[in-house]
């Protein structure tokens, strides 16, 4: 790895990752650290220690954030999980204390640029990237540009209905398809302490919304973390109450993809984030889909296929390292075009 590189962090429901990433998509020096939720204050202050441990190596700073963000102007506008950041100049507020090239795009539209830049979308014109994290992010690539729609919420998957039975929030894919909500049914299934769980906040505002939607449990609390890969690896031990919310996911992300295909008609759709490491994951969604479209008249022609990220969990870092280069025309030594290419 070598020439100037950019500092790209990806900041999410439980934690921040981040690497130094140079214009041919190498990194390196990458790390995770908790996410900054409480404040502001608190955000930047994540920004400037990491900015000040490599100033004398970045040409500047490339962020991915979840919500509906003007990448043009840095404005935040809503949805997501950093809530203390609504209205906020995210670029603005960060260049405050970092004097550097200041890139920031939404979480989701940063996975689809990685992999149509050099990922599993980079021999696609149109393409989708779901981005299965502690919610679910994404983004469409149409005609081999990012599609962000009126007010940036283009593939703003998380708020589709992938199951109107449910009650309140479970409806939504935020909640129905990602751990946040596989890790909230397991902690009332099994009376796990909510306050041991990643995103505790965000679990205790959701167990507010949904107070009485779930059964009362009268043995003792359990302090036992459930996440992605305890709740997988007690999906391998077949436990019921964790197989029971891993046949919900599936079903509800078959939906998702299902609605998807009819709205873009994709060639490929990508899946990435830390649930993409599990295979079983792409077996088991290929046979409900399948199981979907045998009736379907227009199942055939709905068929995209169905691939994970080359980058996984990294690929937000990448993409908003793309973003910077987009945004500043100019990565190290190497000019590169407006246009993925």
């Amino acid at each position: 790895m070598s020439g100037i590189k950019c500092l790209a962090c990806d900041f999410g429901g439980s934690s921040v990752k981040y690497a130094l990433v140079d214009a041919d998509a190498n990194m390196e020096q990458s790390g995770k650290i908790p996410a900054p939720l409480k404040s502001k204050e608190e955000f930047v202050e994540t920004i400037y220690t990491l900015y000040k441990k490599y100033e004398n190596e970045i040409d500047g700073i490339a962020l991915s954030i979840p919500g509906y963000i003007n990448s043009q102007t840095g404005e935040l506008y809503g949805s997501g999980v950093y809530r203390e950041l609504y209205g906020c100049n995210i670029i603005d507020l960060v260049q405050e204390k970092c004097p550097v090239n200041v890139a920031v795009e939404n979480d989701g539209k940063c996975g689809a640029l990685s992999e149509a830049w050099r990922g599993s979308l980079a021999d696609c014109r149109d393409g989708v990237v779901l981005i299965l994290g502690s919610a679910v992010g994404g983004g469409v690539i149409k005609n081999r540009t990012v599609h962000w729609g009126k007010n940036f919420t283009a593939g703003e998957f998380s708020y589709m209905i992938t199951d109107p039975g449910k009650y309140k929030d479970m409806m939504l894919a935020y909640m129905s398809v990602g751990v946040l909500g596989m890790t909230y049914k397991l902690c009332k299934y099994k009376n796990l302490d909510i306050d041991s769980q990643d995103s505790s906040e965000m679990l205790h505002n959701i167990d507010m919304k949904l107070c009485g939607c779930f059964p009362s449990k009268t043995e003792q609390v359990k302090h036992i973390k459930a996440d992605g890969e305890m709740i997988f690896n007690w999906v391998e031990q077949e436990d019921p109450d964790a197989v029971s919310v891993y046949k919900e996911f599936i079903d509800n992300l078959a939906v998702l993809i299902h609605n998807i295909q009819v709205c873009y008609s994709p060639e490929r759709i990508v899946i990435g984030g830390g649930i993409s490491r599990q295979e079983r994951v792409f077996k088991d969604l290929r046979t409900k889909l399948n199981q979907l479209y045998q009736d379907a008249e227009c199942g055939q022609m709905l068929h995209a296929e169905i691939v994970r990220s080359r980058y996984m969990e990294e690929c937000n870092l990448l993409g908003a390292a793309y973003h910077y280069i987009e945004e500043y025309g100019v990565f190290g030594e190497l000019p590169l075009k407006k246009k993925i290419c």
